[in-house]
């Protein structure tokens, strides 16, 4: 059974410069642990009681009205940081991630999919909990991503309000 799982974030600061940071190096706005190949990150996520390195694959973007969007997958990689089974059942996942505008404020929106690991047995614990834990890790990951973009959408701003 596949499951999905899906998150959204406003994002403050101007839409124009976001975009431009989102369609730039994902390294700059990825919460990175390291680039692991080109495309290819591990990053730290988190949820409930675990944090666990993931290699996360970002695609090229391309665009659709007023969104921009990457695909975004990952793997889990290595072995968990944190103790405990739910650690050890971090799934796979494959995604887009995008940045929407509308009415002058951006939104960083993440639509992913995972097939629970442990067949039926990993379904069922999915159902009654696991799939709390996929919804709060995602939301971890997009938190970081949105604040990491929005720092590096300021960086290009130049200032305007320095008085001579």
């Amino acid at each position: 059974m596949i499951q999905s799982v899906r998150a959204f974030l406003p994002a403050p600061g101007e839409p124009s410069e976001l975009r431009e940071a989102f369609l730039g190096d994902p390294g700059r706005w990825l919460p990175v642990v390291r680039q692991s190949g080109p495309g290819h990150w591990v990053v730290l996520v988190s949820g409930w009681q675990f944090a666990r390195p993931v290699e996360i694959r970002i695609g090229e973007p391309w665009s659709l009205g007023k969104s921009s969007w990457r695909t975004m997958s990952w793997e889990p990689a290595g072995r968990a940081i944190g103790e405990g089974p739910s650690a050890r059942l971090l799934p796979s996942l494959d995604g887009e991630i995008g940045l929407h505008e509308m009415r002058g404020v951006a939104t960083v929106i993440f639509e992913g999919r995972y097939r629970p690991p442990g067949g039926a047995v990993g379904a069922a614990a999915d159902t009654l909990a696991l799939h709390r834990v996929a919804q709060t890790t995602v939301e971890r990951l997009l938190a970081d991503v949105t604040a990491r973009l929005c720092a590096e959408g300021m960086l290009g701003t130049p200032r305007t309000d320095v008085s001579v």
